[in-house]
Order: structure tokens, then sequence, then C-alpha cells
């Protein structure tokens, strides 16, 4: 799994914003995944056709209980997808055998009916978990989502009974003028109550709309649930994060390419001009044609014109060896000037660079407390570990309703409630700075390192029995959920 390969936005969503996610990388390979999805039940249906040709009812029945087969066809296809691959129909043809066998008792016995399995799915087949190691993986998955993936298999069921309507009502309105009798038998028979009545090719019709309806949405349903799958793990794992990062060393990566050609062309350059002595250049460049000394001998008796002349001609060479000095000179400050303006380039990009890392990461650089010192109103958690903390989902007298609750028989939802009420009453009170992405121990540690305006010594005890309650079930005694109720700090009124 590389996560520079992934096709789709990373970032931490809520729960419906990941849902929509999966249905959108439903959408995209929506043939595919709908060929995939019968493919892997085409065999089993096959066989049941042949088998229960006379019990149409029986064979919908388990054909619906064979449905997540296809679903792990479905989700084998966008998993693959999403992070850049795309599964040949040799790999979908090898994958279809795992799938019907793959923990064939647990699946399809065990927790047929759990409405979760969209979201638990992808840890048992992408992650490969068994046992112990899969509860505690699920468990982690599932505080974020959970509730969103209950509502996506109730609303997928509802859904697939909506569409199968649909359909039903839709091969009614093709059928010619008085064909319709088989239907209109089939429903007389319903209404007095003779379910054995209804025809067979009645009863084949009913299945085949129900089976293209089930099959339709369960492509989005296993989409919803993988999506809801990818952004427990961004949250838990910080996806977006670690792509952040990895785009940043790719761009460093880049300029500092571009930096150390630079400085090679540079030395490459200097050491060019450094190689070839001066004089040895004066000499090449004397030795031109155009610069060859052109002497003349003009027959004249005056001594002293021909001295005149011979004196001319020595002032000639003196003048070339000064114009190919210059001319070398020249060469020199033209190669050093060149060097200077690229160096002056790569300190302005340099610059540049830096400037725009200070931009586009200037979040991170800005004050996030408010103006007494605690967290602002656009930085407050109002979700932490999966639980509501904001004051409006809280009741006014928090003791005196989880000690209601306590006496009434609610008992995780008591403790649940004190320990949702201590942690908001921190945020807004003490001014402690908590992230929704805080855990337990955090939240521990933000309060102790918040002083006595916090009351660290009773979160202390009351995280230890929150700790115990959720992940070892072990409740608490009444008289210590009284006391908790009792000594409650954060300004309520306290239960006596």
């Amino acid at each position: 799994m590389r996560l520079e390969d992934v096709t789709a936005e990373i970032r931490p969503r809520s729960d419906w914003e990941a849902v929509d996610l999966g249905f959108a990388m439903a959408r995209r390979s929506f043939w595919r995944c709908l060929s995939v999805w019968w493919l892997a039940l085409l065999l089993p249906a096959l066989v049941g056709i042949v088998l229960l040709r006379d019990h149409a009812f029986v064979f919908a029945t388990l054909f619906w209980w064979w449905r997540p087969v296809a679903s792990r066809m479905v989700l084998f296809e966008l998993s693959r997808r999403l992070f850049g691959e795309a599964p040949s129909w040799r790999q979908v043809w090898k994958e279809i055998p795992r799938a019907w066998s793959r923990r064939f008792f647990y699946r399809l016995v065990w927790s047929r009916f759990s409405p979760w399995a969209p979201v638990t799915m992808p840890v048992e087949d992408l992650e490969g978990l068994r046992g112990q190691a899969y509860q505690q993986r699920t468990k982690l998955v599932m505080r974020r989502g959970e509730g969103a993936a209950f509502r996506l298999s109730l609303g997928g069921s509802l859904a697939s009974v909506w569409l199968m309507l649909g359909l039903l009502g839709m091969v009614n309105m093709f059928l010619p003028e008085g064909q319709d009798g088989i239907f209109l038998e089939s429903w007389q028979a319903v209404r007095a109550g003779e379910v054995g009545g209804i025809g067979q090719a009645a009863s084949w019709i009913l299945v085949g709309c129900y089976l293209m309806a089930l099959s339709l949405t369960d492509l989005f349903v296993t989409g919803g649930g993988f999506g809801i799958y990818v952004n427990s793990r961004t949250w838990i794992e910080g996806w977006d994060v670690e792509l952040a990062f990895k785009r940043m060393a790719n761009r460093i990566g880049m300029l500092s390419k571009l930096l150390i050609a630079s400085c090679f062309l540079l030395l490459q350059l200097s050491s060019g001009a450094a190689e070839r002595p001066a004089e040895e250049v004066i000499r090449e460049v004397k030795s031109h044609p155009d610069f060859v000394v052109q002497k003349m001998q003009v027959p004249v008796p005056d001594t002293s014109s021909s001295s005149s002349s011979s004196s001319g001609g020595s002032s000639s060479g003196s003048s070339s060896s000064r114009s190919s000095g210059g001319s070398m000179e020249w060469l020199q400050q033209v190669m050093q000037g060149f060097g200077n303006v690229l160096l002056v380039v790569c300190i302005v990009a340099a610059l540049a660079f830096v400037a725009w890392l200070l931009w586009n990461f200037r979040h991170l650089l800005k004050d996030r407390s408010g103006l007494d010192g605690g967290p602002s109103e656009g930085t407050k958690a109002r979700v932490v570990m999966g639980m509501e903390v904001t004051p409006e989902s809280l009741p006014e007298d928090i003791p005196d309703t989880a000690w209601r609750w306590w006496c009434e028989g609610r008992r995780h939802e008591a403790v649940a409630l004190l320990y949702r009420g201590a942690i908001s009453r921190s945020i807004e009170l003490a001014r402690v700075e908590i992230m929704e992405s805080d855990t337990e121990g955090d939240c521990l540690r933000r309060i102790r390192e918040a002083g006595s305006r916090a009351h660290p010594a009773y979160f202390k005890g009351l995280t230890g029995f929150w700790l115990g309650l959720a992940y070892a079930k072990d409740f608490p005694a009444s008289d210590e959920v009284q006391g908790l109720c009792q000594q409650w700090p954060y300004g309520e009124r306290r239960q006596a």
C-alpha cells in the first residue's frame, strides 16, 4: 500500500462525508463492480436455479444469505483501485474461490446479521487480522462511524425493497394490455392469505426484481462502509499528514537536485576556465591569421622615414598583444558575471521556496488560543473518542442525571455521561485544549497540565472507572458512582 498512489483525496472527514466518498468510488467503477458482484454469485445462482426451480422464494433466501461473497469482491475491486491498481480479470477469477472459503463459518453464519459488516469486513479481508487482534482492531475502527455504518446497512435493506417494488411496477407497465393476469391472480392470493397461491412465473419475476435491486444497492452499501473504514484509518493513523510530508519531501528533493545541478555547472565553468593557463590562451589567440603582423617594405631613400616605418611596425605588434590580452580579460569577466547571475538566481529560488513553505503552512504558526488563554470557539472539540462533548448535548445537571440513570439500570450511559461532562466542563470552564483526536491518556495529561482549575484528581479517578467499563466491562460499585456524583467539582448542583 503506497499512499502516494492513492486516487482519492485523503483528509479527515465526518461520518457522512466518508459514506459519500465510498459512494463516489462505487460510481467511478460502477460497471466493473457490478460485473465482479455477479461473477462471485454466478455459479451458486445457476446451481440454485437448477435445483430450486420450483421454489423461487427459497432460492431468493439462499441468494441473500450468500451475498457477503459478492460484497467481498466489490471490496477487492474498490480497495485496489483506491491505491492506483487495476485488477485484471485473471486476478478477479483467482480471488473468487478465496471469497467463497475465507472464514466461511464466521462471515456467513456467526456474523451474518451484523449491521456493521460493511466496516468490519475491510479489517478482516484487507488487514488479514483474526481472533483477538481482529476484535481489538474493529473496536478501534468503529469508534468513528459506528452509527453511520448501522444506518447505512438499514438504509440499504430498505432501498433494496423499494427498488424491487419499483422494478416490479416497471415490468407491469411494459406488459401488453390484458397480459397482467399472473399479477392479478397473485395479488388476489396474497390478499386472501394464500401465499402459496402465487404463480411460479410471478414468483420468479418478483425474485428477479429483488436480485437486481439487491445487486445495485449492495454496491453502494459496500462502498460506503469502505469509505468509513478509510476515514477511520485517516483519523487514527494520520494518512493526510503522511501524504503532506511525502509531497513536501518530493518538492524539496526536486529543488535540491536543481541546486546541485547549478553548483555543478558553476564548478564546471570555473574549472574549465582554470584548466588552461592564460599564456596558452593568449598564444592561441595571437596565432590566428587575423592577428598576424603584416609587414611591407617600401623603397624610400630617406633613412629617417625607414626608421619611422620600422618603429611603426613595432608599435603595431605591441598593440596586437595588448588587444589579445584585453580580449582574454573580457572573456573571464563574462564568465564571472554569468556565475554571479546564476548564484543570485539560486539564492532567489531558495528564498522563494522558503516563503512558499511559510505561506502554505501558515496555519501551523497561528495562535490557537483564545483571548483568555483557552481554546477559541473555532477550535473547541465537539467529538472526543466518538462521544459528543458539546454543552448542548449534555443535561443541565450532569451528576443528578447520571445518578438517576444509574438507578434506572442505564449504568454504561451514566458513567459515560459523567466522563463526557467532565471533558466538556474542562474545555468550557478550565479552558483545557482537548483535541478531537485525543485518547483517554491524552485528556488526562492535558488536564494535569492545566493545574487545579481542571480538577485533575477527580478526573483521574473518573478516568480509571471509565477505562475499566469501556474496555473490560468492569462496572464500578454503586457507592463509587454515588461518590463521583456527590464530589462533582464543576459547578452544578451536587447529588445529596
